[in-house]
């Protein structure tokens, strides 16, 4: 997590199949807006994935509709200065995500298995709620946990300071309000903040005593950006 601006882009491109499904490609990547952390990678693209995708939607009643979803990724890291240039390296990883949409509460999870340079199991799973507010204003508050196996335990919060082994579990919970705004109907405004928190007290003095770069025991983050689908 950075100290400092960022813009994040999510790009997927693909063919409805229909009962198939969808099937194509994305690109997540991550750019530093300013220079304020030179020391640690520079003020430009630094963390990018890419990978094909395929998704699918089954009609389970009038209103309720399991979204599932298959990616096949590869995360690369460039950009790093000389101190971190370990982290200069590129791994893959598989994800499987499912949420049942419905009128009332959805609830949502995440499974990702990372291989080939960064091997670790990581899960997220939590529940969100839409609710019109004002015309087609909406707001929609969600709540996540996040964790995995030891090695994303150690990975998130640095290692134990007694010198044991973190157990696999939950590692964070985080907190997130979005605000929205269709402007057409192919573009999306929204506002958002989110609250991550570190679970449980030892794990927090490891996050705050780590030295890793993302090493944190809680953040704030807000920020505003629009979806565009055709």
């Amino acid at each position: 997590m950075e100290d400092r601006p960022m813009q994040i882009t999510d790009v997927r491109v693909g063919y409805d199949a229909g009962a198939p499904g969808r099937f194509g490609v994305r690109n997540w990547d991550v750019s530093s807006l300013t220079d304020r952390r030179h020391g640690a990678h520079r003020h430009a693209l630094y963390h990018c994935e890419f990978g094909p995708t395929w998704d699918c939607g089954l009609e389970l009643a009038d209103g309720w509709v399991l979204k599932s979803g298959v990616t096949r990724s590869w995360t690369v890291y460039r950009g790093f200065s000389r101190e971190y240039d370990a982290s200069n390296r590129t791994y893959s990883w598989w994800q499987v995500e499912q949420a049942l949409e419905n009128p009332y509460v959805v609830p949502f999870y995440r499974l990702r298995r990372c291989f080939r340079g960064n091997d670790y199991l990581y899960f997220r799973v939590g529940a969100r709620r839409r609710f019109g507010i004002c015309g087609s204003l909406y707001l929609a508050p969600s709540v996540y946990a996040e964790g995995g196996s030891s090695r994303n335990y150690r990975r998130v919060v640095g290692s134990r300071r007694d010198g044991g082994r973190w157990h696999s579990g939950v590692s964070s919970v985080t907190f997130r309000l979005e605000l929205g705004w269709p402007l057409s109907e192919n573009v999306r405004a929204f506002a958002f903040v989110e609250q991550y928190e570190v679970v449980g007290q030892a794990a927090r003095h490891a996050a705050s005593a780590s030295s890793y770069r993302c090493a944190h025991s809680d953040w704030t983050l807000g920020g505003v950006g629009l979806r565009i689908a055709f």
